[in-house]
């Protein structure tokens, strides 16, 4: 294995590590809408309904994080699958290829490096973290806000 088929293999490896870390944090932000939800209804105070509704609207946003990371991670899984065969620059091209078929990306867009690519799998993760951070946020508001109603 030549040093560019390996480096271009690691860089692979490190953006599907992080996009299974984001996947965890997303299913956890999702596990703590659904707390954050219960905890609103059992307490049944309109302070914790309107958190509640926040949750949602945070849940909501993560779940769109959550598409976004599954179809990457299945993405980058196939590129490590091309580059097997072919070299980065091809395997980049099918997948811009691809994309473009699908409508999922415009011109402007093809034609990115591996590290670019790499870099939006980190704005990604970067995101979802901060979503799960708000989620936290709003359930412990609501736990507060039920703890002393």
């Amino acid at each position: 294995m030549n040093e560019s088929v390996a480096s271009t293999y690691f860089t692979l490896s490190a953006a599907r590590g992080l996009l299974d870390a984001a996947l965890i944090v997303v299913l956890g932000t999702h596990v703590a809408a659904w707390l954050g939800l219960g905890l609103a209804f059992t307490l049944l105070s309109w302070p914790c309904i309107a958190l509640s509704v926040a949750s949602v609207v945070v849940a909501s946003l993560s779940l769109w994080l959550l598409i976004r990371v599954t179809v990457d991670r299945r993405l980058f899984a196939a590129l490590v699958h091309a580059t097997d065969t072919l070299n980065e620059a091809d395997g980049l091209g099918a997948l811009d290829r691809a994309l473009l078929q699908l409508g999922w990306i415009d011109q402007a867009k093809a034609g990115r490096s591996l590290d670019a690519r790499v870099r939006g799998v980190t704005r990604l993760l970067r995101q979802s973290v901060g979503l799960a951070v708000l989620q936290l946020l709003v359930v412990a508001a609501a736990a507060w806000c039920g703890a002393f109603a």
